[in-house]
């Protein structure tokens, strides 16, 4: 099965990182400013695009502060339906490795491609969040 992987390293602490991929105003800083979530094994989280008309639910399978999170997508779009994210974090000189994936696509065929750059994209929002206070999440806009 394909999975996508991005690696990046942030000059940040591996606890600030976790905690912008954790905490709700950390998503809503980076991902999308329609995130909801909290930190709890278990709990289901929802990340909303373009004025709602894309809405995607996560279940949070594991959280290991500073270290790993790991989601099971439950709706949204539907080649995501089965499919897993993971972050871990790995401490570096500069800062703090991130190794992200997306696994389990059931093919290369639909949305896998934009799914690729999009992550891509939101990962540098991430770093940007990190090391200047700004990211550039999704505002929630229809046509944005």
């Amino acid at each position: 099965m394909p999975d996508i992987l991005h690696e990046v390293t942030i000059q940040g602490a591996p606890d600030k990182i976790y905690e912008a991929i954790t905490q709700q105003n950390g998503l809503r800083g980076w991902w999308t400013t329609q995130a909801t979530a909290q930190p709890a094994v278990g709990s289901v989280s929802e990340f909303k695009f373009y004025g709602g008309q894309v809405a995607m639910q996560f279940k949070v399978d594991a959280l290991e502060p500073a270290h790993r999170v790991a989601w099971s997508a439950l709706s949204g779009v539907p080649d995501w339906l089965g499919t897993h994210v993971t972050f871990d974090l790995t401490p570096v000189e500069n800062g703090t490795k991130l190794l992200f994936g997306h696994r389990d696509f059931a093919s290369y065929d639909g949305s896998y491609a934009m799914t690729n750059f999009n992550w891509g994209w939101y990962l540098i929002s991430l770093k940007r969040y990190i090391e200047t206070g700004k990211g550039e999440p999704h505002t929630g806009a229809p046509n944005t």
